[in-house]
C-alpha cells in the first residue's frame, strides 16, 4: 500500500549529485527535523524541479516514501534566499548557517528553525548589517534558546564587571581571570568586548576570529562543531 504524501516547510541544507540527473537533498523540515529525499531529474536543463534541490531554498515541500526514504514530487517555493550567492562572504557564512541548522535539527526543533530562518534573511537582505554582527548575533543566539547563555559582561563566579580578559569554563561559563581554572580557555579583551557588544568597531579579521572562538564554544557545550570557513576566508 502507497503512503500518503507528506507536504511539509523545509529548507535545503545540503544537495549532492546521484547518477546522471538526480540530486540527494537534505532537507530540514520544521515538523519532521532532518530528512533525505531524492530530486529526480532536477539536473535535466529544462527540469522544472530544479530550484527544490538548490542549498538555501525554502518551500513548502511535498514528498512520496517513507522511512526517510522519500521522493520530491512538488515544491512550493516560499523564499530563495537567492541574494546570499550574489557575496562570497555572505556565501560562505550562509553554509555555516546550514551546517549547524543540519546538525542541530537531526529531530524537530522550531526554534532551531526559526533562528536559522532569521539568520539568512538577514544575510540575505540585511545590508545594513556586517556579516561578522549577523554571524556573532547567531551564534550567541544556539546558546542562549538552548538554556546555556553566556554572560560576557560579568564573572558567573564572584559577579564582577569584566574589564580585561575573560576565561570560559565548562563549568562556571565566562570567568574573570581571579576564578578561573588552569584549564580554562582564555577570552581576548578585544574579543570579549566586540562579543558583548562594547567594541563593535574591531576590524573584520578580528570579528572573524571572535567569531570562530564563538563557534568553538558551542562546540564545546552543544556539541555541534560549525564549518568556519568563513571566519577564516
Amino acid at each position: 500500500m502507497q503512503a500518503e504524501p507528506v507536504k511539509t516547510k523545509a529548507v535545503v541544507v545540503r544537495a549532492v549529485p546521484y547518477k546522471e540527473s538526480d540530486m540527494i537533498v537534505t532537507l530540514v523540515s520544521v515538523d519532521l527535523g532532518r530528512i533525505t529525499a531524492t530530486a529526480r531529474g532536477c539536473l535535466k536543463p529544462k527540469a522544472k524541479l530544479r530550484y527544490a534541490a538548490e542549498p538555501f531554498n525554502f518551500g513548502e515541500y511535498v514528498l512520496n516514501g517513507r522511512n526517510d526514504r522519500y521522493v520530491i514530487t512538488e515544491c512550493a517555493q516560499i523564499e530563495s534566499f537567492s541574494a546570499i550567492t550574489s557575496d562570497i562572504e555572505r556565501y560562505y557564512a550562509g553554509f555555516a548557517v546550514l551546517d549547524a541548522l543540519g546538525q542541530m535539527c537531526r529531530e524537530p526543533d522550531a526554534t532551531a528553525f526559526m533562528h536559522a530562518l532569521s539568520c539568512l534573511g538577514e544575510l540575505a537582505y540585511g545590508k545594513d548589517k556586517s556579516v561578522d554582527y549577523v554571524m556573532t548575533e547567531y551564534l550567541k543566539g544556539i546558546m542562549s534558546y538552548n538554556g546555556t547563555p553566556l554572560d560576557f559582561a560579568h564573572c558567573n563566579v564572584c559577579k564582577c564587571d569584566l574589564e580585561d580578559d575573560a576565561f570560559f569554563s565548562e563549568k562556571d561559563g565566562i570567568v574573570c581571570k581571579h576564578c578561573r581554572a588552569v584549564t580554562d580557555i582564555k577570552i581576548e579583551r578585544a574579543y570579549r568586548a566586540y562579543i558583548n557588544g562594547e567594541n563593535p568597531d574591531l576590524p573584520h579579521e578580528l570579528r572573524g576570529q571572535a567569531n570562530i572562538l564563538l563557534a568553538n564554544l558551542v562546540y564545546s557545550m552543544l556539541g555541534v562543531k560549525i564549518n568556519t570557513r568563513y571566519f577564516t576566508e
